[in-house]
């Protein structure tokens, strides 16, 4: 029976348990998986498999591992995730030459002492224990050790320094809320580190290095992990090879929130080239965007941006701008300028125009001006050349009439965009983006109406000629002083046209709060409704002033 058959064979098998005698028919296994079975042991004849170097545990049922795997001297690779796991042999460290240890998904609350023997080890994922601590023997051992993950270990302590120099990639997310920040990864000792994870884990605690040190963390990621400004500036300014800098919130729980852009400190400003600080409430973008050289890719989406500085028109090197959900009136004078530009994302803006220098954007492919101001078309988007994605939708104009490839263009672009790691929601084909807690719903496509489109229906249904003048905006305002009605010089504003196939539609993204939303709609204006949706079919019998407010 060779190593392969038993793969294939006892994987997935629902296995309860395994005969004792069945270590004399695989004496040569290098590769065993027994992983989804229903195992809740494992037999003392395992230590016959001397050969054996991976051993795949996952997904059983057990709750603890048996002293005989520590005889396995020649293993190198253990799994042991999704079991019920609380403790491991006090012997484990006899393991000398594992090289991986993945434990996720159990219930372990520390590792043994004997764990600092395993130096060979180079990966080592506890998430998703019951750790309240880092396991002392990863503090005096383990010196080889590449890769640690202590995620989703609830109010862990992270401060304890690892006694492996060797470490280049370190997670510590969705930890809850912890005591202290573990300031070691700041250290210059470590000089491999070059990954470091803690989205959704808080920090009671900053006290970070006396003197700030030199370290080479080259990603480095904590979303959602409720951040101020002056703490980020702090904790990033001595990554002189820091390359990405993802700091954005995607989730309303315990988001960062930052007053300023916290890059003005960071010595090596060239290095960066990511940058996500998206939904932070961030209100300006600051002039010394302009030190960042290498930066590719920008993202400072749902925000509240007024406008943009000139000065990010130098960064030659921005492949990816993504500006949406912000209040941008207008975009920079010099934009085209950005000639490495292939991506620009503007959906949900104040734009109603275009710099002229857009059309120098020679490498642009995508373009995304959805639900902007525009009251017609921007001519200067005809001539960019190598544009392969558009969305003009949810503007002051018609798309009907654009050119032939219009149509092409923007689901080509919806189709990236939903591809792409800066995508949003779509259903059925049709943009969706999740509604801030304090916008409204606007469901119903027939809000969206065309005026044309609602005097036709009008007509239709015989609406008597005093309200269809009215309709035609021919102001008949209650000037007494008694009078019920609040003046909203917004309520026969026209709208933007819009257009969905049946049932389908975008609900359309709103971040300020506006009052006039909550007044009653006046009676006229709901009878005008009721005629247009079909819901009310006019009588000759109206008595006079029948409809009008009290």
């Amino acid at each position: 029976m060779t190593g392969d058959e038993v793969f294939e064979t006892l994987s997935s098998s629902k296995l309860q348990c395994l005969p004792d005698g069945f270590a004399d028919y695989v004496s040569k296994l290098v590769d065993l998986d027994l992983c989804n079975n229903y195992l809740h042991d494992l037999p003392s004849s395992l230590n016959m498999l001397t050969g054996l170097v991976s051993l795949n545990l996952n997904n059983n049922q057990l709750h603890s591992l048996p002293d005989v795997i520590c005889e396995l001297s020649n293993l190198r690779k253990l799994w042991a995730c999704e079991n019920k796991i609380n403790q491991l042999p006090k012997n484990f460290g006899n393991l000398s030459n594992l090289e991986i240890l993945s434990l996720n998904t159990n219930q372990l609350t520390n590792l043994p002492n004997s764990c600092a023997k395993l130096n060979q080890l180079k990966i080592c994922s506890l998430s998703d224990n019951k750790l309240k601590k880092m396991p002392n023997c990863i503090a005096k051992g383990m010196k080889n050790l590449q890769i640690l993950n202590l995620s989703q270990n609830k109010n862990i302590d992270l401060k304890i320094y690892p006694k492996s120099i060797q470490l280049t990639t370190f997670y510590a997310e969705e930890n809850g809320k912890c005591t202290s920040f573990p300031k070691w990864i700041l250290s210059s000792n470590y000089k491999k580190l070059e990954t470091v994870s803690m989205n959704e884990t808080r920090f009671q605690n900053f006290s970070l290095l006396k003197k700030t040190s030199t370290c080479h963390i080259k990603r480095f990621f904590m979303k959602q992990c409720d951040l101020d400004s002056e703490i980020i500036e702090k904790i990033i300014a001595g990554m002189t090879d820091l390359e990405e800098l993802i700091i954005g919130n995607n989730k309303v729980f315990h988001p960062n929130y930052f007053s300023f852009m916290p890059i003005n400190k960071k010595r090596e400003p060239s290095s960066v080239k990511i940058i996500d600080i998206q939904d932070t409430g961030l209100m300006e973008l600051p002039k010394t965007i302009e030190r960042f050289v290498n930066l590719s890719d920008l993202n400072l989406s749902s925000n509240n941006l007024l406008f943009l500085p000139e000065e990010i028109c130098t960064l030659k090197n921005l492949s990816i701008l993504i500006i949406d959900n912000n209040r941008l009136a207008c975009l920079p004078e010099n934009i085209g300028k950005l000639t490495s530009l292939k991506e620009l994302k503007l959906r949900h803006n104040e734009l109603n125009k275009l710099p002229e220098s857009i059309n120098l954007l020679r490498s642009l492919r995508y373009m995304d001006l959805f639900d902007n101001e525009f009251e017609s078309m921007p001519k200067v988007i005809e001539r960019l050349p190598n544009l392969k994605g558009l969305d003009l939708e949810q503007n002051y104009f018609s798309t009907e009439c654009l050119w032939h490839r219009y149509k092409y263009m923007r689901d080509n672009l919806r189709n990236h965009w939903k591809n792409s790691i800066y995508g949003c929601e779509f259903i059925s084909g049709v943009k969706s983006k999740l509604l801030s807690d304090s916008a409204i719903n606007l469901s119903s496509p027939s809000n969206f109406s065309k005026s044309s489109s609602f005097k036709t229906e009008c007509t239709s249904n015989s609406l008597p000629e005093d309200l269809y003048n009215e309709y035609e905006f021919k102001e008949h305002w209650d000037t007494s002083e008694d009078s019920a009605d609040e003046f909203d010089p917004h309520e026969n504003k026209e709208p933007k046209p819009r257009f969905y196939p049946p049932l389908k539609f975008y609900q359309p993204y709103q971040q300020i709060f506006c009052p006039s939303d909550f007044h009653e709609t006046r009676v006229i204006t709901r009878i005008k409704k009721m005629l247009q949706n079909g819901t009310l079919v006019w009588s000759s019998n109206r008595e006079e002033g029948q409809f009008e407010d009290p």
